[in-house]
């Protein structure tokens, strides 16, 4: 009997405690808890969604090097990437490069409402990066110089809220905005109550023209990551805490409607894109399935029990910084970092298992890859680059990457070759229609490479006959390769090496036209001089030993430089990569030749 009482009077007090919580008006937080909140059941592991290993080779790369790089973005082939210390950084190798921070200085990441923290990234198709930053709003930057301009404010009222958690966004053809405010609440300080009370989240629009927001959508539970149709017929966002995308039509005569996109994910959605075949990429952050259920989610149908929890976090979280307020110091800091940002939440209640899913246009599973292996964990978003797939996260210290042909989606690797044959065709065009126009005239004999010999040893003597009549004949009475053509070596670095016999072209010094040739096509200095009548002394001289070819025909060097492009590409990738159609060949083929290395600004970041 006196356990029986013991208990009997602890519940009683338990009760009295949560009634206080529940009842009192105006303790932290302040928020709405009114409505109860139901998710669909996760879907069974069956067809395209069935487990498997797939995940289990992951590379961690930059181990160490950072905490939480969120979200990516590449261009012009260099990857950049969002972490939890506020930077944006361009990754080249091993060496990491900051570009850019939209917050304060700041000694760590419990300062993170001073030090920023950037969750989406976008590229527009002109080269300038868009950044949405969870406490300091919407930017776009240039990259190069690090200049950035604020296009929305957390100050900035949007129809009756400010936004207080700017999350993803996605551009389109027109450069117009979408974007998401996870929350009209809380920041990414106290996201925890933002899962406890009533959805808050909304769907918004950025006109590029006016300057002005719009709501599309209002009442999103953690409103997440966003993406664009490739038609841009509608936009899908993801509803974090409803495990499901939700549909917003911007053409068609649905327009200005919205449905479920696809309902019973088997985790919680976080940041979206398009996989480049008109399907989506939709990593689930954390898992939930019959073994392992979502516990946050189980107590959304209960208002009163989200309320009493939230109370709770909230009144401690009060005295912890009122106790900082008066007393500096930083474990109390700790402690309110600690109960109300996600952070706790993947060492309490996360699953073994990560997935990520592609769905086709329609909203439907494709294709899956899981692990269950304990190594990787809470993977934000997918991006791929060159032939490998990036996984981005908010809270681990490397970037998970693997081949495509791992994962079997060798699909995706043909986007990117397509991408590297359409700069390679763009810029073969010109030179091709520039050799044609002018027969007569061939290339100097100082190019990148040397090719097989018997095929187009007349050309350089036809298009350069006084070279054969003035400095070649040494090459008939000795075989020194150095009386005529310098080797094969030293062609590559400089061309000057292999152009001091040009002094006898009397329309075109030597210093100005011999340079280019070994990256680019004749310019038009070559085009002025005028074609000299054929020599018969020609065919008769026998080339030295080590360089016999100066010039090979203008199809295969260029065959040679690049290798030829894919057969299955198509030609609809220019206008879905605009940025390759729009550079100058010239550069593009310079490009193309010659990477360019890595700055020696580029260092690590701790």
């Amino acid at each position: 009997m006196g356990v029986l009482k013991f208990l009997l009077h602890r519940l009683f007090e338990l009760v009295l405690i949560v009634a206080i919580l529940v009842l009192i008006p105006n303790l932290p937080p302040k928020a709405q808890f009114s409505k109860p909140i139901s998710v669909k059941p996760a879907k069974p592991f069956t067809g395209p969604l069935s487990l498997n290993q797939k995940l289990d080779d992951v590379e961690f790369w930059h181990k160490g090097d950072f905490v939480g790089p969120e979200a990516f973005a590449d261009f012009n082939g260099e990857l950049y990437t969002s972490l939890y210390t506020g930077d944006i950084v361009k990754l080249t190798g091993d060496h990491i490069t900051p570009i850019v921070k939209f917050g304060k200085p700041c000694k760590d990441s419990l300062d993170e409402s001073i030090c920023g923290r950037p969750l989406g990234l976008e590229f527009s198709k002109d080269g300038l990066l868009y950044a949405a930053d969870a406490y300091y709003g919407i930017f776009k930057v240039d990259v190069n110089t690090g200049k950035k301009e604020q296009l929305v404010s957390p100050k900035t009222e949007i129809e009756g809220k400010f936004p207080k958690l700017f999350n993803s966004l996605t551009l389109t053809s027109n450069g117009d905005i979408y974007w998401t405010d996870s929350t009209s609440e809380f920041t990414l300080e106290d996201g925890i109550f933002s899962i406890l009370a009533d959805p808050s989240g909304r769907l918004m629009h950025y006109d590029s023209k006016t300057k002005r927001n719009h709501v599309l959508l209002d009442g999103i539970h953690f409103a997440n990551g966003v993406a664009l149709s490739k038609d841009e017929e509608f936009i899908i966002v993801a509803e974090t805490m409803g495990s499901r995308l939700l549909r917003y039509y911007l053409k068609g005569p649905k327009k200005g409607t919205h449905d479920v996109f696809i309902d019973g994910l088997p985790g919680l959605p976080d940041n979206l894109k398009g996989d480049g075949k008109g399907g989506f990429f939709v990593p689930l952050v954390l898992g939930r399935d019959a073994d392992y259920p979502a516990i946050l989610q189980s107590i959304l149908p209960l208002p009163w029990l989200r309320k009493t929890i939230a109370r709770i976090l909230g009144v401690a979280e009060y005295i912890f910084k009122k106790i900082d307020q008066y007393y500096p110091n930083d474990f109390s800091l700790r402690v309110v970092h600690h109960i109300g940002h996600f952070t706790s939440i993947p060492a309490y209640l996360s699953s073994p298992r990560v997935t990520i899913l592609r769905l086709n246009y329609n909203g439907e599973i494709t294709n899956s890859a899981h692990t269950v292996n304990k190594k990787l964990h809470a993977i934000s978003e997918m991006h791929v680059f060159r032939d490998m797939l990036y996984l981005g996260s908010p809270w681990n210290d490397y970037i998970a990457r693997i081949p495509l042909a791992k994962l079997g989606w060798e699909d995706l690797k043909k986007v990117e070759e397509r991408v590297k044959r359409e700069a390679s065709d763009t810029t073969s065009k010109p030179t091709t229609t520039t050799r044609a126009s002018n027969p007569t005239t061939a290339p100097p004999t100082s190019t990148t490479t040397i090719p097989k010999p018997t095929t187009s040893t007349p050309k350089p003597t036809t298009a350069t006959p006084k070279l054969s009549t003035t400095t070649l004949k040494p090459t008939t009475t000795t075989p020194k390769p150095t009386t005529t053509t310098p080797k094969p070596t030293t062609t590559t670095p400089k061309s000057t090496t292999a152009t001091p016999k040009f002094k006898t072209v009397p329309s075109s010094p030597p210093t100005t036209t011999t340079p280019k040739s070994t990256t680019t096509t004749p310019k038009p200095t070559t085009t002025t001089v005028p074609p000299p009548p054929p020599t018969t002394t020609s065919k008769s001289q026998t080339p030295p030993p080590k360089s016999k070819i100066s010039s090979p025909e203008p199809e295969k060097r260029q065959s040679k430089q690049a290798p030829p492009p894919q057969p299955t590409a198509t030609p609809p990738i220019k206008q879905a990569i605009p940025s390759v159609t729009q550079a100058p060949p010239e550069q593009a083929q310079q490009q193309r030749q010659a990477p360019t290395p890595a700055k020696p600004g580029h260092r690590k970041q701790n």
